[in-house]
């Protein structure tokens, strides 16, 4: 017998492929051919509900150019080391830190980066999915858009104040390797 996820997820399965641990969501269903029913598993809990979207980000429409920190805020707990972002067409990529920092309420992303003047920058969030929740539930994609003006941002601090944020969410620092347009974590096992 074989049974089908669902919903995206990592399976391991015992040797009569009874699903015995789900790594991600994992909801289980019989092929529509059986007519026999699911078995229980002992001590797997799965909790169902959506995955996590993004409910806020920073910068807007427009920012000063020079040193800027996006701001991902997602609606639920996240794992701090599970993330994706990359380039999305139409705009320029910024020069950016190549790990985010999860901040201490679980929710923000945080990403340092340095932007031209007078630019139209887009990133897009997960676009591998690796944004999973702390329930293990993938984000949905996003795409973070912004446009820079002449003003010039040098400062850490000053960037820091931009965003929202104050001294104590400071990005980490790892720089990206410039030519590749791509950072996130490693897939799943």
């Amino acid at each position: 017998m074989q049974y089908t996820c669902m919903v995206h997820a990592l399976c391991v399965c015992s040797h009569d492929a009874t699903p015995i641990a789900a790594v991600l969501i994992g909801l289980w269903r019989l092929p529509a051919a059986s007519a026999q029913a699911p078995k229980e598993v002992e001590g797997l809990v799965v909790e169902a509900g959506p995955g996590p979207k993004v409910k806020s980000t920073y910068p807007g429409a427009s920012v000063p150019a020079g040193t800027v920190i996006l701001k991902i805020v997602f609606d639920q707990p996240m794992t701090p080391d599970a993330w994706a972002y990359g380039r999305s067409a139409g705009a320029d990529f910024p020069d950016c830190l190549a790990d985010p920092r999860l901040l201490s309420d679980q929710r923000t992303y945080v990403l340092l980066c340095t932007v031209s003047a007078n630019h139209a920058y887009a990133i897009a969030i997960n676009p591998a999915p690796r944004f999973v929740s702390a329930q293990g539930r993938s984000a949905q994609p996003y795409v973070l858009k912004f446009s820079t003006n002449d003003v010039v941002t040098r400062g850490l601090h000053d960037a820091l104040l931009q965003a929202g944020l104050d001294d104590t969410d400071d990005p980490i620092m790892t720089w990206r390797d410039p030519g590749q347009g791509v950072s996130q974590t490693e897939p799943p096992p």
